[in-house]
């Protein structure tokens, strides 16, 4: 299938994309964007991807001009475009020269079973891409996002999972909605927390738990630590008040899968 050049800023494609640079565009049409060839490489094999747009600094590495081939091979649309065009479509410094278009995973109804995160309220789209690519790395089986949290679905956070967000798990809901399904679930309720708190690896973590990171500037919303069944600390040796909320999160579910490797006999934990 041969490509078509786009030379113009006005075609109906690239504007579609620059479209899907804002929130409300891509809940209006279930699609969001992918830039750069690690990404779009983990997004082919879902078959969400509807098209690319591409420039001719794609071939600049041999595994650029490999994903193309692929890219060719499953007959998915795709469309150069010239370096001026493009340009207006990233915001990275240094564009691997591709973008493609993909509709939103479907995931089945919420499950409170393994470990599940919460991001509650998280701001930063460097924090919640990390923290989507720690909680896969971990074993995480679903990811609950409070509502008034960045969209997991803006490009910088896409970016920042590096193809993790095709393989966690995700819903959004109010806060209230989310303590009221974990209350049904019987599953545990892990906080971090100063006060009345136990050291993180003090603590024996449950089967089932839903562990809260909070907003990086205010914390764990009071709601929350209210229904806490286990509050944990992260021990600060050194100046400071507080870890990053990827950070944090980090340590946690590392503990937490050391925990359960640990009771595996297979383990090398």
């Amino acid at each position: 299938m041969d490509s078509i050049l786009i030379t113009s800023r006005h075609n109906e494609q690239v504007k579609q994309v620059k479209r899907l640079q804002q929130k409300k565009y891509r809940d209006q049409e279930n699609l969001f964007c992918l830039e750069g060839v690690r990404v779009v490489e983990e997004a082919l094999p879902t078959g969400l991807v509807q098209k690319v747009l591409f420039t001719e600094r794609l071939f600049a590495s041999p595994r650029g001009a490999a994903l193309l081939e692929q890219i060719q091979h499953l007959g998915i649309p795709h469309l150069e475009c010239t370096v001026d065009v493009f340009s207006q479509l990233v915001d990275t410094v240094s564009s691997q020269g591709i973008i493609a278009v993909a509709s939103k995973p479907i995931w089945p109804a919420v499950s409170f079973r393994g470990t599940v995160l919460i991001a509650d309220e998280i701001q930063d789209p460097g924090n919640m891409g990390t923290l989507i690519r720690t909680a896969v790395a971990a074993g995480v089986a679903g990811l609950v996002v409070v509502e008034g949290s960045v969209d997991l679905y803006n490009p910088k956070v896409i970016r920042s999972t590096a193809g993790a967000i095709f393989h966690l798990p995700n819903w959004v809901f109010s806060r209230g909605h989310t303590l009221e399904l974990l209350k049904r679930s019987g599953s545990a309720l892990v906080v971090a927390d100063l006060h009345q708190s136990e050291d993180f690896w003090a603590v024996a973590y449950p089967p089932d738990l839903a562990v809260v990171i909070g907003n990086e500037a205010r914390g764990v919303h009071e709601s929350f630590r209210e229904q806490a069944d286990l509050r944990v600390k992260i021990p600060l040796a050194g100046p400071v008040d507080s870890l990053n909320a990827s950070a944090a999160s980090a340590v946690l579910l590392y503990e937490i899968l050391r925990q359960r490797r640990c009771t595996n006999t297979d383990s090398v934990v």
